[in-house]
């Protein structure tokens, strides 16, 4: 049993995105998985689910239980996050990828330098593969965008369910890229429909509370997601268009179209990768428009939750299996 680790970046709980995902299912997979927390406890190493370790105290982890634990083992890393390319060295690892997910001006300076020690890169989206490819011709690039987990159970909760009122819903940071001015818009124009927002304000404070149907719900756990968005009639990716979002391939869109709800979105290229399944806008009379003929006709929900079901972190690790078992022969 080959080891994965996942050194300090997020920590487990914050929210389960993509490093939550691929490194559950490299433990399905029989890879014996250490999760590194960014912040540090003097907490014994936690087994979470077979095969899967959060790592609390990174130094006495380290230094007591990594080196027995890579006995006759392969080990490898997986890092998101380029500053740490410097750190790396000390886990003194068979194989290093660095998966970019996201194209944040603050974190391309310490790209260089992680693409130089890296095995191998993959990326979340088709614009980000296209830079990495330009930029480091010689480095092997794979696409491993985001997917949809079923154990969320969203695929089988809107069968049946009557939604007595219009509801629009968003789940996902409140953060600089998402569009205030079109949401607000929407709300003022469809003044019949309730929208719901649930998420952290991450960089920007949500400051609609003034618009009576539109309610924010900030944080819920991931847990509790499925019993919001079953009750929606709809869901909604407000981006504002900048190079953050021309490279983003929301989470966010496969779990929404697992529920067979219509998904509006703006013009992000990932979104309009995925249509006819998503509906893209090109400014905001298009996207309140498409909004409002959804509602009237929502379309075929058995066809968007099929997407969904095949694109599954499942079929990410798989992909991501192959690379590895490719570049550590």
């Amino acid at each position: 049993m080959d080891i994965i680790i996942y050194p300090p970046t997020i920590n487990w709980t914050f929210m389960k995105q993509r490093p939550q995902q691929l490194m559950k299912k490299f433990a399905d997979s029989g890879y014996k998985v250490f999760y590194c927390n960014q912040t540090q406890t003097e907490k014994d190493i936690e087994e979470i689910s077979p095969n899967l370790f959060i790592v609390h105290n990174h130094d006495q982890w380290l230094k007591e239980i990594l080196p027995k634990a890579r006995k006759n083992k392969k080990v490898g890393i997986w890092c998101s996050w380029a500053k740490l390319a410097s750190t790396l060295k000390k886990y003194e690892p068979n194989w290093i990828i660095y998966d970019c997910v996201d194209e944040f001006a603050d974190w391309i300076k310490y790209e260089p330098e992680m693409v130089k020690i890296a095995d191998a890169i993959v990326c979340t989206a088709e614009r980000l593969k296209k830079k990495l490819q330009n930029n480091y011709p010689t480095k092997r690039t794979e696409l491993i965008r985001n997917a949809y987990d079923p154990e969320m159970m969203l695929h089988e909760n809107s069968k049946d369910i009557i939604i007595p009122k219009k509801k629009i819903g968003y789940i996902g940071a409140w953060a600089p890229w998402i569009d205030e001015e079109l949401i607000s818009r929407l709300a003022r124009t469809l003044n019949y429909v309730e929208i719901e927002i649930i998420g952290i304000e991450f960089g920007k404070k949500f400051n609609l509370h003034h618009i009576p149907n539109i309610k924010f719900l900030g944080h819920k756990p991931h847990s509790e997601l499925p019993n919001f968005l079953k009750n929606y009639s709809l869901c909604i990716i407000p981006f504002r268009i900048n190079p953050i979002t021309l490279a983003t391939n929301p989470v966010k869109m496969y779990e929404y179209l697992a529920t067979g709800h219509p998904v509006v979105s703006t013009n992000l290229p990932e979104c309009y990768l995925a249509q006819p399944y998503v509906d893209v806008a090109n400014n905001h009379v298009d996207f309140i428009n498409k909004v409002r003929n959804r509602l009237q006709n929502p379309g075929n929900s058995l066809e968007r939750k099929q997407f969904a079901l095949n694109n599954t972190w499942s079929h990410r690790v798989n992909q991501a299996i192959h690379l590895i078992r490719e570049i550590s022969k």
